[in-house]
């Protein structure tokens, strides 16, 4: 994939979740749940890309096919999560330009490690502090 190269560029990270349809998809049709829905609709409309960080894949492009897997960063080691954020953030170094916004819609065992290793970058979180009911409703109150 060729680095945007136009003005500021606004990125959106949306973990996966745990629900998925069985068979082969597109990464932003595979996962079903409410959430990664409201998340999915709410960053393709007011960003200028979305990226999936995905517990298995790390980050994914959205129209990459991707068969039904069963691996979350909740279930890992804290040794585990960091080697898969390094990898996350490698592949961000590689795909997003520096001076992109990047902002997170992902829990904090997704996001923690990486934007700790991107500091040279601004990571915006914009859903923090609220949990899932919350974050339900923020996405249902903007879209």
């Amino acid at each position: 994939m060729k680095k945007w190269e136009g003005p500021l560029m606004k990125v959106a990270l949306v973990s996966c979740v745990k629900n998925k349809r069985d068979g082969r998809y597109k990464a932003k049709d595979i996962y079903i749940s409410s959430l990664f829905r409201l998340a999915w609709k709410y960053a393709s409309s007011h960003f200028d890309k979305v990226f999936i960080l995905s517990a298995k894949h790390g980050l994914l492009e959205p129209s990459k096919l991707i068969r039904q897997y069963d691996v979350t960063l909740n279930n890992m080691a804290v040794c585990e999560r960091k080697q898969w954020s390094r990898k996350v953030v490698k592949q961000i170094r590689r795909r997003i330009i520096k001076s992109a916004e990047i902002h997170f819609f992902c829990g904090k065992k997704y996001r923690e490690f990486i934007v700790k290793l991107l500091q040279e970058r601004k990571c915006i979180i914009p859903l923090k502090s609220l949990g899932i009911g919350k974050q339900l409703q923020w996405y249902k109150n903007r879209l």
